[in-house]
């Protein structure tokens, strides 16, 4: 089984600060058949038009995101219903566009709404996207993400996000597994494989604790991680979500180390 892996613009290409469409283009030329990228709010246009000249394909994009307590996304934050719509809508649209099949479905942070009513908020607007997705032939994913990355995110919580998921039911709305944030949050890493296995719709990496290259120094062992993706045969993209130690491409040197391929 052959690992294809994207890269995730927010992380990767940022050496002197490029546009989106520009990032696109270096990841292209460095050899990425497919990119991770956060909703372009603007020069869509052209993010689209870079997309169809290069070919690569879009994997993820991150869903629509607004100012202020909206930045980290609008799915759990009480009272932002109309505006979550909004935001699926439009990143739909350009999903669409772009022939992406996945979006990331952001939950947005604590505020000073109780858990309970971010719970109940969440899972309402999750079975809204279910439905809408469904009917656009498209999937969401939902992230746990850590507390040392980001205080405050309401989905912090492996437990909680496949209990909604399996509540739910909906086979457009899925798990990613970013194997940063489940490091930092439950750890054994080889019994979530297989606890998770089915409700997985993406994967990310980055080395834990500094969230680097995955050949660094750090807690996980990549070369038995690979192997345990390998071994729930996943067949989509796996993101690069990580901060380059020095720039981009010299950090790609780690998959020769692991004897893989873009």
């Amino acid at each position: 089984m052959v690992l294809k892996f994207a890269a995730n613009l927010n992380f990767l290409f940022t050496e002197g600060a490029p546009s989106l469409a520009d990032k696109i283009k270096l990841a292209h030329r460095a050899g990425f058949k497919a990119v991770e990228i956060p909703f372009p709010n603007s020069d869509l246009n052209k993010v689209v038009d870079i997309k169809n000249e290069t070919g690569i394909e879009v994997a993820l994009v991150n869903i629509a995101l607004g100012s202020g307590e909206l930045n980290f996304g609008s799915a759990s934050i009480p009272g932002a219903e109309e505006t979550f719509k909004k935001h699926l809508s439009e990143t739909v649209e350009f999903a669409k566009a772009v022939n992406c099949k996945k979006i990331h479905i952001m939950a947005g942070l604590m505020n000073k709404a109780t858990r309970e009513d971010h719970l109940c908020t969440y899972k309402n607007n999750l079975k809204y996207a279910a439905s809408y997705l469904e009917k656009q032939n498209l999937i969401g994913v939902i992230e746990p993400i850590n507390k040392y990355a980001l205080p405050s995110y309401f989905m912090n919580c492996y437990e909680t996000a496949t209990s909604v998921l399996n509540e739910i039911n909906s086979k457009h709305l899925r798990l990613m597994l970013d194997i940063f944030h489940l490091q930092h949050i439950r750890g054994n890493v080889t019994h979530s494989f297989k606890d998770f296995e089915d409700l997985i719709g993406h994967i990310q990496i980055a080395q834990v604790p500094n969230r680097n290259e995955p050949d660094v120094s750090g807690e996980l062992d990549y070369g038995y991680v690979f192997s345990l993706i390998t071994g729930i045969n996943y067949e989509g993209w796996i993101g690069c979500e990580y901060k380059p130690a020095t720039t981009t491409v010299d950090g790609l040197k780690w998959l020769s180390k692991y004897n893989l391929k873009l």
